[in-house]
């Protein structure tokens, strides 16, 4: 029998009989002649009735069975015309059955240099060919490891460290890129299995394609994590943690036609919001470089409102970065009326930014209620929590002093209050607690870590059991995050990496960045160095090139603000203010500022402070 379309909070009985098991159900739907591989297993964890779930590549095989003619992506990009000096925009648009063909045609490529279980390395540029490249690996039953093309812009150690932990059997990539890929790839002084190119596998090839056995464990993808506080660790996704975490974002913004994101696909964000989930409910997923973005961030909001879009994805700075560079006048041209739900997430979610982005585009439209705060992280396979549709980002303020010393006390706005947006209430099937650390024991009322389980918890990092054992323990996930319950919804207060510690009280450096940020345009980092006897606060700030050519004592009159606002409001000397150029701090993949490596490089002396 086939299995019918899924759809959002449908579920089907099956004979799961514990909580967390699993159960195959069998269809020969899209498979090769004779056939009868399980295309979907039951769940018995996502709800008060067990559901059943199929695998993404079996969903989109269906699809392109059902529905082939329907647009399934589009991509929109610019290239260079011979004889022009600017860039011309391009769109690329494949429908399900297209995908579905280019898929099995990049599977039967790799089926046939690769084992099943063999890693294969995606290094495509961010295009159609990304997501082919990708399905390919599920397709093929070969363990998918999406990064990204090598770029000049871009430093090769943390790809190359990747390369060389995952080893992968082969490589996924595109022929403009193949001599940068080569490239990096000999830079990691290994070897590597046959580098395949996705644009030039031919689709006849489809035809040769026999789609492999699979089970609810077996490993889909590496997701490797950004490496803020350590090295880049591979997170091992399952087929049942892939299933399970598009269900639950489905279940939140569904009903919903057409998606538009920027994220970059390599990332955890880009996969599930961008990929997995849209392709599993048969949306319309609209893609657009993070470059393009970066540079015209005018385009994300063009595309929103030309293909009236129900549901996009953003990191905080997105909000910001539209606010700064969208004027008027280009934000009178758009229509935004469509939009239900804009998630917020990949980085703390700041209600001033909200606000602000919410304000600016109001006129074209954009309903204050469609931000979605969230919350999520690779070993969840992204979801946590989310914002119930249709309510906004609800925002409390909470007494500082009160929180510095890990109470949750809510008090009315005012000079010693921080004001921190709600991440919404747990997906589907998730269960979050927040204890203390040390013990492990429930924290009500405080701020602890918090820690997290469900169908969509993966079970450790790729050939690290050391790291695994730390990470993962008694069926939960220590996120290494700071945070409390208020009023059901969960607040996320800080890394515990970053906590800087003064006179015994934990001081949180995103509540003493925004209070910088409130004083002079610039993007703030709040690390903490050891000192005699306490830890001292440093501030760096990135600004234009304007502000870091400012004469001596305009230097020293900025520097002396930050501090008398920083005491006045935190209790808390500064110990350095530092200037450096936009673009200078180190970040993670996804954009976030990484403090660890931050501090590392002030303490070495790599930023220069001014001098009055």
């Amino acid at each position: 029998m086939s299995i019918p379309p899924m759809s959002a909070g449908t579920t089907r009985t099956g004979d799961a009989s514990a909580t967390g098991s699993v159960s195959a159900h069998a269809s020969a739907t899209g498979s090769a002649p004779g056939d009868a591989s399980a295309t979907g297993f039951v769940l018995d964890t996502l709800g008060p009735a067990p559901v059943g779930l199929e695998y993404l590549a079996d969903t989109v095989r269906r699809f392109a069975v059902e529905r082939g003619d329907a647009p399934a992506l589009t991509v929109l990009g610019d290239r260079r015309v011979r004889g022009r000096t600017r860039r011309t925009e391009t769109v690329v648009t494949l429908t399900y059955r297209e995908v579905d063909e280019r898929a099995r045609a990049v599977a039967a490529e790799l089926q046939a240099t690769c084992p099943p279980g063999t890693r294969a390395a995606v290094l495509c540029p961010h295009d159609e060919h990304y997501v082919t490249a990708f399905l390919g690996c599920l397709y093929a039953g070969v363990i998918a490891v999406p990064l990204y093309a090598p770029e000049l812009f871009r430093s090769q150690t943390r790809l190359r460290a990747v390369l060389r932990d995952s080893t992968p059997g082969c490589v996924l990539t595109t022929a403009p890129v193949r001599s940068a890929v080569r490239a990096a790839l000999d830079g990691t002084g290994r070897r590597y299995g046959p580098v395949l190119h996705v644009d030039e596998a031919p689709t006849h090839r489809a035809q040769k394609w026999r789609r492999p056995p699979a089970a609810p464990d077996d490993v889909a993808y590496l997701q490797y994590t950004s490496g803020s506080t350590g090295a880049p660790a591979g997170v091992r996704v399952t087929q049942a943690n892939l299933a399970a975490a598009a269900h639950q974002m489905r279940s939140r913004f569904m009903p919903a036609r057409t998606a538009v994101s920027w994220v970059p696909l390599f990332h955890d964000m880009g996969l599930i919001c961008a990929v997995a989930s849209p392709l599993s409910a048969g949306m319309h997923m609209v893609h657009l470089s993070p470059m393009g973005f970066l540079h015209r961030p005018h385009r994300w909001l063009r595309a929103l409102s030309d293909y009236r879009a129900d549901w996009t994805v953003t990191p905080n700075f997105g909000l910001t970065h539209c606010v700064r560079r969208v004027g008027a006048e280009e934000a009178a041209t758009l229509d935004l009326s469509r939009l239900r739900a804009l998630a917020i997430g990949g980085e703390p979610v700041h209600a001033q930014a909200v606000a602000a982005f919410v304000e600016a585009f109001a006129g074209a439209g954009l309903d204050p209620r469609a931000p979605v705060p969230c919350y999520g992280l690779a070993e969840a396979t992204l979801s946590v929590t989310m914002t119930p549709n249709g309510t906004g980002a609800l925002s409390r303020h909470f007494d500082r002093a009160a929180l510095t010393a890990g109470r949750v006390l809510p008090v009315p706005p005012g000079p010693d209050s921080v004001r921190l947006v709600s991440n919404g209430t747990p997906v589907p099937g998730v269960s979050v607690r927040i204890v203390d650390p040390a013990t492990g024991e429930e924290a009500p009322g405080r701020v602890g870590e918090i820690r997290v389980s469900g169908p969509n918890r993966t079970d450790g990092y790729w050939e690290a059991p050391e790291r695994t054992a730390r990470v993962f323990a008694d069926g939960w996930l220590r996120t290494g995050d700071w945070g409390f319950r208020h009023e059901g919804g969960l607040y996320v207060v800080g890394r515990l990496d970053d906590v800087i510690i003064v006179r015994g009280r934990n001081h949180y450096p995103e509540d003493i960045e925004a209070t910088v940020e409130s004083v002079a345009p610039v993007a703030a980092t709040a690390v903490g160095v050891a000192g005699d006897p306490t830890a001292r606060l440093v501030v760096l700030m990135e600004a234009d090139t304007a502000m870091t050519v400012l004469p001596a004592p305009d230097r020293a009159s900025l520097a002396e603000r930050v501090r008398q606002t920083v005491s006045r409001q935190h209790g808390l000397a500064v110990h350095d203010v530092v200037v450096v150029r936009r673009g200078t701090l180190p970040r993670t993949t996804s954009g976030k500022i990484q403090r660890g490596l931050c501090r590392r490089r002030y303490l070495a002396g790599d930023f220069a402070s001014p001098r009055p």
